[in-house]
């Protein structure tokens, strides 16, 4: 099945998000589920030999309910991301594609997964040049349970789409310099995924409460208590077209 038909009825615009939050409440914009793919595997996953579908969590895609990853690609500091719940699996390397609406691939990623279960970070470097504002990508993250035939891969599948900061939300970050949870609720009440999470992560060592309640907010209770583990970088590989 090619990526745009699992992806048909994702939104083309990034949320606009109305309602003020709560201070101190990291919760993202409530978005439509109509149309989008499964975050995580399930039992009619193809590729079921190096995962036991069965078992929950699954591979999980960290987004929201419409399975849409949004930036604005506004702070160098955030690089372009996507999270990832690893379960229990015999493989030992992933990959990420990115196509754009065509099909066209324009990034891939091939990388090394951590022996322990638990949430990965990938980064796609140059993600503010690499897509194109307004635009929808779409993206395979698969396990690769036989590098010999992909038909046995276990997969998720969702988008990636990135829009042009405006003045005002630019504004409200420099006051907010400094105070990565202000940063990240402004973020969320624009409807920036990818931003929000990447906080979250970062102030998850010191305040585990921002984490939980995003991922709360968008129904992935499931996966909030997984260590974020580091990623083998050395035998990584990345190529930008």
């Amino acid at each position: 099945m090619k990526f745009g038909q699992r992806l048909a009825a994702l939104p083309i615009a990034l949320l606009a998000a109305s309602v003020a939050w709560p201070a101190h409440s990291l919760q993202f914009p409530r978005t439509s589920d109509r149309g989008a793919p499964p975050r995580s595997a399930g039992a009619g996953t193809r590729g079921e030999s190096c995962i036991d579908v069965a078992e929950q969590p699954n591979l999980t895609a960290l987004l929201p309910n419409n399975s849409l990853a949004t930036t604005y690609a506004a702070d160098d500091t955030l690089p372009s991301s996507l999270f990832f719940y690893i379960p229990e699996t015999a493989a030992t390397q992933a990959e990420l594609v990115v196509v754009d609406s065509v099909g066209e691939e324009v990034y891939t990623k091939t990388m090394t997964l951590p022996e322990e279960t638990g949430i990965v970070q990938v980064t796609i470097p140059e993600g503010a040049e690499l897509f194109t504002a307004g635009e929808l990508y779409y993206w395979d993250f698969s396990i690769i349970c036989d590098i010999e035939d992909p038909e046995d891969n276990v997969l998720v599948g969702g988008g990636i789409q990135r829009a042009d900061a405006d003045e005002n939300l630019l504004s409200n970050l420099e006051s907010a310099d400094g105070d990565l949870l202000v940063q990240a609720e402004i973020y969320a009440a624009a409807g920036a995924w990818q931003e929000s999470l990447a906080l979250a992560a970062q102030m998850r060592d010191t305040d585990t409460a921002p984490w939980d309640e995003i991922l709360t907010s968008v129904g992935l209770e499931a996966v909030i208590d997984a260590p974020i583990l580091s990623m083998d970088t050395e035998h990584a590989a990345a190529d930008c077209n």
